[in-house]
């Protein structure tokens, strides 16, 4: 008997994924709950667990394969019984790993096989497992990836958090090489001229060199979004300055109290924004072509970078928690983000997002809504300029936030009071504690 791995839906936004790597071949043998396969979908990498103990008897979907829908069959498991003399062999098959696979349990390796060529049989294969004590901070697929590629981590600069090295360091890494021992090939050979041949000029040749970085599902799934929504949604945009000076006081004082939480402006702006849409519910809203859905509790997204793209993990229920909680949780799912290992859930179903780009030095941004809500709330960098207290001319700390709004769900005058609440919880920090 046989039973079928089908893929499922992995979230009510996501249509289409992508097949990346096959953790077993056909043949092999696996466990109820063992992951079997990854799937890329436009967020994140999600591993699929094998429904029974078996042998993997078909696969009918190859590694690589896109725009998979919800439903495809992707494998074929053969049960096998549970008498010993019915049990698989226990020595495994020696062959050469050729994929790695994301995991949040570095103890436990996966990787998928193919037959080598004699050359590679006869040669030691690199480890991969390298030790959990190195120096250099890196994801465990990052380290993984660099193992089976023979590359030192310390040779590879991260740009993760605090130079962490992540999947797509390596791949980069992996990629300049190639490019470079492949330029170095092609030099090599001397190419005579024809008379038909034009040879370039230096200033030709620096205007037409690229290099290629192809898209990932991430990327590809993002642009289609963006461009739909800049497209059909009829945005407006609505700018205030707010004083944080009583924010950055209340941030240093805190921190000085417990080191270990340290908070962050961002924090303290994903508080502000909750509260203020409990305020001005009417902006805590997604359209749909028949309603428009006004919801009670405030699930704030916060854009984050990452190497394969824009992600925006999600604070459930902000309005509720305090800023120590907030903080925390807001911590953990950015460091998950880069490391691509987000479950659906966790990026899915946001009702408002927040795009701080302060960091970057950038005073302003106009971001785009991410449809179906009705708001985004683009945070410029904090800086020093000439402010009017009362009758006197001081210097303060402002940050400039613009409002970008679905003209459809919400009316200049409801952005306008969103921002208004906004600016009060920030520029009296004290409130955030209601």
């Amino acid at each position: 008997m046989s039973i079928e791995l089908r893929l499922p839906q992995l979230a009510e936004t996501v249509t289409t994924a992508r097949l990346g790597i096959w953790l077993k071949q056909e043949g092999d043998t696996v466990k109820a709950g063992e992951p079997i396969v990854e799937i890329e979908t436009d967020k994140t990498n999600v591993e699929l667990e094998a429904p029974v103990s078996g042998v993997v008897q078909k696969i009918h979907v190859q590694a690589g394969t896109d725009g998979l829908e919800a439903g495809v069959l992707l494998a074929s498991i053969g049960e096998y019984s549970s008498d010993s003399e019915n049990q698989p062999p226990s020595t495994p098959k020696l062959e050469t790993p050729v994929g790695i696979v994301e995991s949040n349990d570095s103890d436990n390796e996966k990787q998928s096989s193919q037959p080598t060529d004699t050359t590679s049989a006869t040669s030691p294969t690199p480890p991969i497992n390298p030790s959990a004590d190195s120096p250099v901070a890196a994801s465990p697929l990052a380290r993984r990836m660099a193992a089976a590629a023979g590359l030192d981590l310390a040779t590879i600069r991260g740009t993760g958090r605090s130079g962490r090295i992540s999947k797509a360091d390596v791949e980069k890494e992996i990629s300049e090489r190639q490019t470079s021992t492949l330029a170095a090939t092609e030099n090599k050979v001397p190419r005579e001229p024809t008379a038909m041949t034009i040879q370039p000029t230096d200033a030709t040749v620096a205007s037409t060199s690229f290099q290629e970085q192809p898209l990932s599902t991430m990327r590809r799934v993002t642009a289609v979004r963006l461009q739909k929504a800049k497209q059909t949604v009829p945005h407006f945009y609505l700018k205030m300055e707010c004083t944080v000076d009583a924010a950055l006081e209340l941030r240093t004082r805190i921190n000085e109290q417990s080191p270990d939480l340290k908070l962050t402006l961002t924090d303290i702006i994903v508080r502000a924004a909750a509260l203020a849409l409990r305020k001005v519910p009417q902006a805590n809203s997604t359209w749909t072509d028949d309603a428009i859905r006004i919801y009670e509790a405030a699930d704030i997204a916060v854009a984050v970078n990452t190497p394969m793209g824009l992600i925006t993990p999600i604070v459930r229920q902000a309005d509720r928690k305090g800023l120590g909680a907030i903080s925390q949780e807001l911590k953990s799912l950015t460091e998950r983000a880069r490391d691509g290992v987000l479950q659906p859930e966790e990026y899915t179903g946001g009702t408002f997002t927040i795009s701080n780009l302060g960091m970057y030095g950038v005073e302003s941004l106009y971001a785009i809504v991410n449809p179906p809500q009705s708001c985004i709330l683009g945070i410029g960098a904090a800086v020093k300029r000439p402010v009017v207290v009362g009758n006197d001319l001081a210097v303060g700390t402002i940050a400039t936030c613009t409002l970008s709004a679905d003209h459809r769900a919400i009316d200049g005058a409801t952005g306008a009071e969103l921002l208004a609440a906004f600016r009060m919880f920030v520029e009296e920090p004290g409130l955030l504690a209601l």
